[in-house]
C-alpha cells in the first residue's frame, strides 16, 4: 500500500486528509504525518495503518474529553458515559468494525491521561460540588451523599469531603427550617414540615432532636 495523497481540510488546516492507493483513508493531524514520517509515495502497511487509526481516535476522545470539562468539573464516571456516547462521522463504519475492545482500550488510555494530570480529580470535585451546594442550596448530609454517589464519586471520598465541609448538621437543619418556616413550631405530628426536612437530607435522629428542642423536653 501507498500513501497517494495528503490533502489539507478546508474547515481546519491543522488537520489533512490520508489517501492510500487513492482511496480516502481517514482524517490526521499534522502531528500525525510528522510522527509517522508521512509523504506521498511512501509505502505502508496494514500494521502502522491501524496504529496510526488508534493514535487519531485516542487524540480526537482526549481532545473531546477537554472540551467536556472545559464546560465544568466532572466525576471520572461522567467522563467515561460521555466517552462512550462520542461518535465519529468519518470512517464510521470501519470504526465499528473495531469492536468494543479498541474503544474501551482507547477510553483507558484517555481517562489514564485525564487522572495523570489531574483534568479529571473525584475528590476534587466532590469538594467543589459540596460547597457549592452550601453556599447556594443547603442540603443534609443523606442528600448530599446521594447526589454525589449519583455522579459516580465513591462512597468513601463522599463521606470524606461531606463530614470535612459539612461540621455542623443540627445548625444547618435550624437553618433551613427557619429559611421555609420562620418561627413556627414543629411537632412530631407535623408531616409537612418533617418531610420537607427529610427531603433535604436530614435523619430522622436530627429531625427529633430539632422537635424536642423546640417543644422544649
Amino acid at each position: 500500500m501507498i500513501v497517494t495523497l495528503l490533502e489539507s481540510q478546508k474547515k481546519d488546516p491543522s488537520r489533512v486528509n490520508l489517501y492510500v492507493d487513492s482511496n480516502f483513508f481517514c482524517g490526521i493531524s499534522v502531528n500525525t504525518i510528522v510522527k509517522y514520517s508521512l509523504y506521498v509515495g511512501k509505502e505502508i502497511t496494514q500494521e502502522i495503518l491501524d496504529d496510526l487509526f488508534f493514535s487519531e481516535l485516542e487524540s480526537r476522545f482526549f481532545d473531546r474529553a477537554m472540551g467536556f470539562l472545559d464546560r465544568s468539573p466532572k466525576t471520572e464516571r461522567q467522563v467515561r458515559i460521555y466517552l462512550k456516547d462520542l461518535s465519529f462521522k468519518k470512517k464510521g463504519k470501519w470504526f465499528e468494525s473495531l469492536g468494543g475492545d479498541i474503544l474501551s482500550k482507547i477510553i483507558e488510555k484517555v481517562v489514564s491521561k485525564l487522572n495523570e494530570y489531574k483534568y479529571i480529580d473525584d475528590e476534587r470535585f466532590a469538594e467543589l460540588f459540596v460547597s457549592s451546594r452550601m453556599k447556594n442550596k443547603p442540603r443534609g448530609k443523606d442528600v448530599l451523599r446521594m447526589e454525589l454517589l449519583s455522579k459516580g464519586v465513591s462512597k468513601d471520598i463522599a463521606l470524606k469531603v461531606i463530614n470535612l465541609l459539612v461540621e455542623d448538621e443540627a445548625s444547618l437543619l435550624v437553618e433551613t427550617y427557619r429559611k421555609k418556616y420562620k418561627e413556627e413550631k414543629i411537632t412530631k405530628n407535623d408531616r409537612k414540615k418533617i418531610d420537607f426536612l427529610r427531603r433535604k437530607g436530614f435523619n430522622w435522629d436530627l429531625i427529633e432532636q430539632f422537635i424536642n428542642n423546640e417543644s422544649g423536653n
